[in-house]
């Protein structure tokens, strides 16, 4: 009799411990956080993932019809910089091994074309914060059914990216006309070999009317390049103003420091991802003062969300938070705020809710287009909504200087939009020097 007690007194606690390992994995809700992990943009995303998990677990969890969720984060490094078939395979284990309910990350557009197909098969819903490509929206106009997982919660389109480029070059143009007198300043355009990259730079020279400017070369290198001193050298003799460049990977590093080393007489402007921390200052010695390259957001009031995740982010990490970090961040809370409305962990409940998204994020409000789009699931842009920013590097700092609160290329709904906090461009002193002394 007293054996039998024993047993039932066991068996017992054998239940009642796999009960409670039952509940509690049904009240974790897992996040997959993917990207590059050794580089820039697979930090921050890990970065501005984590911070939002941290957050909305402090604050009590995710709440679905009264019961309270954790979340909790699974990393995987895609490695996409180096290796598509690595990207892959990292996105398989997440949500094959590692189980995870949702997916945020990605950053460069053939691994995540690549990874669609991935998350296509396990019908897995994909927030990316990182590729700028058309391409994976256009997909789900193609094919809803199958793409409909994927959501861009990230940088705009190439067509819109291409836009805000536009304005940026438009008011390099402007500067350089107002301040050294060249009527049509010559541009050299310089990105990496890629889609987005080749996408945005077409797309932002397009914008501009051509007698505005005069294209004096095109210079293509690895995303991987580590010296771009003949590059720099061909555009210096080019006699270019203006250097238009679209870099995501470490070669930003050297064309930064190269032109400051060099002293190019020319802007460097456009999309620099590596450009966007406070870690390139040191990377490339200072030479990086006075580049510019746009961003998500600065340390401007966007929203009353955006200052205190910037600061947040610096008090944490000791770095600024890139565009791919303030997405990241922000897609956690349109995931928790999709499955709030959805009042459920189903797939198609949660997918229904996000397309219905309109949520006030750290980068701006959040919207869907919806999939009658062109471009399903993609985040609308614009004044309102999403708009991202330049920011220049001032002596160690990146000072906000767009939008500026001028309308230009056709886009009235730019003028007045100015955000509390943001400054006037400036050109770099040795250019107006070496131009005037040129006359």
């Amino acid at each position: 009799m007293r054996i039998f007690g024993r047993w039932v007194i066991a068996s017992f606690l054998i239940l009642f411990v796999s009960m409670g390992t039952y509940a509690y994995a049904d009240q974790t809700i897992k996040i997959g956080l993917i990207g590059p992990m050794k580089f820039v943009p697979g930090e921050h995303i890990l970065w501005g993932g984590t911070l939002a998990v941290e957050e909305i677990n402090k604050a009590g969890g995710v709440t679905i019809k009264g019961k309270k969720y954790t979340l909790e984060v699974a990393k995987a490094d895609s490695n996409e910089i180096l290796s598509l078939p690595d990207a892959v395979s990292a996105m398989e284990r997440l949500i094959t091994s590692d189980k995870v309910d949702f997916l945020i990350g990605g950053f460069n557009s053939e691994p995540v074309l690549a990874m669609q197909e991935v998350m296509a098969e396990y019908k897995k819903i994909w927030l990316c914060p990182g590729s700028s490509h058309v391409k994976p929206c256009e997909r789900l106009a193609e094919n809803y059914e199958k793409y409909k997982y994927f959501f861009r919660c990230g940088p705009p389109n190439t067509v819109y990216a291409g836009r805000i480029v536009a304005h940026q070059l438009m008011m390099v143009i402007e500067k350089v006309r107002e301040e050294l007198g060249v009527k049509k300043p010559k541009v050299a355009l310089f990105n990496e070999k890629g889609l987005w990259a080749e996408a945005n730079i077409e797309n932002a020279v397009k914008e501009v009317p051509k007698e505005e400017f005069e294209v004096v070369g095109q210079w293509a290198i690895s995303r991987t390049a580590s010296d771009v001193t003949a590059e720099m050298s061909a555009i210096k003799a080019a006699g270019a103003h203006i250097i238009l460049d679209c870099v995501s990977g470490p070669a930003g590093i050297p064309m930064a420091r190269t032109w400051g080393e060099l002293k190019i007489p020319a802007a460097l402007i456009g999309v620099d991802i590596p450009g966007m921390t406070l870690a390139h200052w040191q990377a490339t010695n200072g030479m990086c003062n006075y580049e510019m390259t746009m961003q998500t957001i600065g340390r401007v009031e966007i929203t009353e969300k955006t200052i205190p995740f910037y600061d947040k982010m610096v008090d944490k990490t000791k770095q600024n938070p890139t565009y791919i970090a303030v997405d990241a961040y922000d897609a956690v809370y349109v995931i928790k705020d999709a499955i709030e409305r959805a009042g459920s962990l189903d797939t198609d409940a949660v997918l229904a809710a996000l397309e219905k998204t309109d949520y006030r994020g750290a980068m701006g409000r959040i919207k869907f287009f919806p999939k009658n789009h062109e471009w399903p699931h993609d985040l609308v842009w614009g004044p309102g909504y999403v708009t991202w920013v330049d920011t220049q590097w001032r002596d160690g700092n990146l000072a906000t200087v767009w939008p500026d609160g001028k309308a230009r290329l056709g886009m009235k709904d730019l003028e007045g939009l100015r955000y509390k906090g943001t400054v006037d461009y400036r050109l770099p002193p040795w250019m107006i020097e070496y131009w005037k002394n040129k006359k």
